[in-house]
């Protein structure tokens, strides 16, 4: 008798510890603790796709390098990642993560004063410049005559207001433009590919955008450099960071332990060669 109560007796406390551990939070963060409930991070990318970010590839699957990173963020955190793609422009993205639709926001994001107001930010995470690309032919013809020598000089011209500079719309770009080059009349885009097609064929004189998606397009479209170059004066740190909803500061340390962990500091030139040679949808 008194074996076979020491046999229900351990039965009965492996029962309580197996709940216990059952019922045990896995983290000592509620904002962490709601995403491991869930079994899910819902991570907001742009709706439209920005390679080498955001590709879908000839067989329809979505890859690139912010869809990667955030596949691992999800595999470091144990749960499947369900991507948000409801924001058409970066600011948009921000606005997501902004009303907690989406746990982060992982689409190539500058910060800045303004959408700091909105969300919390990571530490960075990839380090790149934003670059000015200029119509060839029409820059030979303003440096004869105005001569000059950059497009810094070109601003101080009474030039300037005739020309049109383009910007994705929703972007630091176009806040970024407005602050380093306000002489120039601003026209925003929906796509980095329109605006350098209409650099291009000298509908615009020129678009600011970054290092990172300019290097990646012209790779890929190596006929474009006969019409369109890149100032090599004009260049703005531009580094990019993961987007955190406001009422997960836990989730925010979380990510920067992360990223410095397991990510570091990438150079743009890292993300352009690895995946450059991915065959995109066709569209």
């Amino acid at each position: 008798m008194k074996n076979f109560m020491k046999v229900v007796m351990v039965v009965w406390l492996l029962l309580i510890c197996s709940n216990a551990a059952i019922a045990a939070p896995e983290s000592s963060f509620p904002d962490i603790q709601r995403i491991l409930d869930s079994g899910k991070l819902r991570v907001a990318i742009l709706a439209v796709d920005a390679p080498p970010m955001i590709i879908t590839d000839r067989n329809g699957k979505l890859t690139g390098s912010e869809v990667d990173l955030a596949l691992d963020i999800g595999s470091k955190l144990g749960v499947d990642v369900e991507f948000v793609r409801t924001a058409e422009t970066y600011d948009g993205v921000v606005g997501v993560v902004a009303r907690g639709e989406a746990d982060l926001g992982v689409s190539f994001l500058s910060s800045g004063v303004q959408r700091a107001k909105w969300v919390l930010f990571s530490q960075p995470y990839v380090t790149q410049n934003r670059r000015v690309i200029f119509n060839r032919a029409h820059f030979t013809r303003l440096r004869r005559d105005l001569r000059i020598a950059s497009i810094a000089e070109l601003a101080q011209t009474e030039a300037a207001a005739t020309l049109e500079f383009g910007v994705l719309a929703d972007s630091i770009n176009e806040w970024m433009l407005e602050r380093i080059f306000p002489q120039f009349a601003v026209k925003r885009y929906d796509s980095l590919p329109d605006m350098v097609t209409d650099v291009k064929e000298g509908d615009i004189f020129a678009g600011l955008h970054g290092e990172l998606q300019i290097e990646y397009y012209m790779r890929r479209n190596p006929e474009t450099a006969i019409h369109v170059a890149l100032e090599p004066r004009a260049r703005h740190p531009s580094d990019i960071s993961i987007a955190v909803r406001p009422d997960a500061p836990n989730l925010l340390q979380w990510v920067n332990v992360y990223l410095a962990n397991h990510v570091g500091l990438l150079e743009s030139e890292e993300i352009v060669e690895r995946y450059i040679k991915i065959p995109m949808e066709s569209r």
